[in-house]
């Protein structure tokens, strides 16, 4: 009875709104348009239908074996029969910013505690620098945990109903919405440490939940190049404009109602993190992500899985859990990611401390106030007009030259800060000021190029895995990368702290700091930099994916698909395969 190939196309019976009909047949109709035939779906209440035409693609089509119940809503019958047209949308400036969005709070967040957080506790909540840091990387240290579990979760919630009915990726982003006005509750002066410490895990966990399905999105809405680059190229672009605006705003409020009260703190947090639940609820809503039958979880696959679930003993539970280890585990067998979040790690953990120190570093080494720094820090606006030039280098000399270029400029600009710091006195007053913000401007540039290239490359990593496992295990590796950077930040958080006490750093203190609690701030924020900067220069030269490897691998990935036999391969292919992947062909792609 059925033909193939065909597109889809729903007929809804007319009756009363609100009940649920019955499948009880399925037939293929002609159209005049070249490239689609009509499947119609006949209901127990009217065999009287008026066809509504949906989105569609072509695909093979298969007889419906059983009767489902559905309601008539349009959408809910576009789902049951697998109406892909969401999957193989070209992707516009539109969907690229209500995608973007959202990352002014993935990218804003750690912005505003970052920066801001640590001076607040030690100016108004009786903190000192070590017990501050200390919580900061103690909580992320703790949470980083659920980045694993998050990336578990999500890879699996279409088992439970949320999920089918909300998504998998986009449920987590919506819950973050509510969920991170909370944790306000970390401005208010007076409570006791515990409380920091728990609204601190809460706002870190948020945004590990945040981040782990929100970086597996562009992956599943386009396997187009150039759309997932403009997805990742006007994500990061808003990205850094928040964290522009963010000291830009602090830096009005401060000045326009003191840095000697807590309110002025409180004031530009609530409005921050306001909006950050505003954008976070916004592109849950407008983004889409691959439906259930597409990420392998179909009625069959739901049933076999819940009717294994009821049958497991706690021997096997152990057993599972162990197989959720190796599958992380099993991400660094791919080589290009190995080199990936090496280079990740290494920068976005040194920016995290750069965050964290700077403010002290304008403060107690160049003798300025905290609204002079929340100024500089604004300044990195204007970085985010190179983000366009970014993504187009990245797409026409490749990952690993700009890598390059990113290193060198980055070590040059830190160069320009340090020499500014030894200037603090020695030059006029108008002429050091100038000289900063010249330094701030390059340093701003390429920190934000050395941020913005890691996740212009990452939703190509799930390609390069899927040659070797057959799956899509973007969620996986967002997760892992999640968990070692909250790892990695908080240890070096914590190590910052702990230095920078030895170093004779007493927060608040009226009279300035000790020279060598100076020096101490000047070389955690410059000098761990340029010795990191300088390791990862190094290392990116190793990085070999490009957006011609990326498109042998997607070809190759279509022609197992399609039945194509292993041996056939041809030698360029497997030397791209072998390469990128560091596996043997052979073990591909089982």
């Amino acid at each position: 009875m059925m033909e193939a190939p065909c597109a889809f196309t729903v007929c809804r019976s007319s009756s009363n709104q609100g009940t649920p009909l019955k499948i009880i047949g399925v037939s293929i109709l002609p159209t005049l348009e070249p490239r689609a035939d009509r499947r119609v779906i006949y209901t127990s209440e009217n065999r009287q239908q008026r066809s509504e035409s949906l989105p569609f693609v072509r695909g093979s089509c298969r007889t419906v074996a059983k009767t489902a119940t559905i309601r008539r809503d349009i959408g809910r019958l576009s789902i049951l029969i697998r109406v892909n047209e969401r999957a193989t949308r070209k992707i516009n400036l539109a969907n690229a910013v209500g995608y973007g969005i959202a990352d002014c709070y993935g990218g804003g967040g750690p912005t505003l505690t970052g920066t801001y957080l640590a001076v607040f506790w030690t100016h108004f909540c009786g903190f000192d620098i070590s017990t501050a840091q200390g919580i900061i990387g103690g909580a992320a240290v703790a949470s980083a945990v659920c980045a694993i579990l998050f990336g578990l979760l999500s890879e699996r919630f279409y088992l439970f109903r949320l999920g089918r009915r909300f998504g998998r990726r986009r449920f987590f982003i919506m819950l973050c919405s509510p969920l991170v006005l909370v944790t306000l509750l970390m401005w208010v002066p007076g409570l006791p440490k515990p409380v920091y410490f728990a609204m601190y895990v809460l706002y870190i966990v948020l945004l590990q939940m945040f981040g782990v399905c929100y970086a597996a999105l562009p992956g599943e809405m386009t396997r187009d190049f150039a759309g997932r680059s403009m997805l990742s190229t006007v994500r990061l672009l808003l990205s850094g404009i928040s964290t522009a605006v963010i000291p830009m705003f602090a830096s009005w409020v401060l000045t326009r109602f003191g840095e000697s009260h807590a309110y002025s703190y409180q004031l530009f947090a609530t409005v921050v993190t306001l909006c950050f639940s505003v954008v976070a609820f916004i592109s849950s809503r407008v983004t889409w992500e691959l439906t259930p039958e597409e990420a392998g979880y179909g009625e069959e696959e739901l049933a076999r899985r819940r009717a294994a679930a009821h049958r497991r003993t706690p021997r096997e539970l152990m057993q599972a859990f162990g197989r959720v280890i190796r599958e992380y585990a099993s991400t660094f067998r791919i080589a290009t990611f190995r080199v990936h979040i090496t280079l990740y790690l290494i920068c976005l953990t040194l920016q995290d401390m750069f965050t964290q120190t700077f403010v002290f570093f304008v403060l107690y080494d160049w003798n300025r106030t905290a609204a002079y720094a929340s100024l500089l820090l604004s300044l990195a606006v204007v970085a985010e007009v190179f983000k366009p030039l970014w993504g187009w280098l990245f797409i026409h000399i490749g990952p690993k030259n700009l890598y390059a270029l990113c290193y060198c400029g980055a070590l040059i600009g830190l160069g320009l800060l340090f020499l500014t710091w030894r200037l603090v006195g020695v030059l006029p007053d108008g002429w050091w000021v100038a000289l900063s913000v010249a330094s701030y401007l390059v340093w701003c540039v390429f920190r934000s190029l050395s941020g913005t290239l890691p996740w212009l490359i990452f939703p190509f990593i799930p390609d390069v895995d899927m040659i070797v496992t057959k799956r899509n295990r973007a969620s996986i590796f967002s997760g892992l990368t999640t968990f070692l950077r909250f790892i990695c930040t908080g240890v070096a958080s914590i190590a910052c702290g702990s230095f920078l006490a030895m170093t004779g750093f007493e927060p608040n203190h009226s009279g300035g700091q000790s020279t060598s609690a100076q020096m101490g701030i000047a070389f955690v924020c410059l000098g761990w930099l340029a010795i990191g900067f300088l390791v990862a220069l190094i290392i990116s030269r190793r990085f070999a994916l490009d957006q011609r490897g990326d498109l042998i691998v997607l070809g190759e990935i279509d022609r197992l698909k399609n039945g194509g036999d292993k041996a056939d391969v041809d030698p360029q292919t497997r030397e791209v395969v072998e390469r990128l992947t560091g596996v043997p062909y052979e073990q591909c792609w089982r």
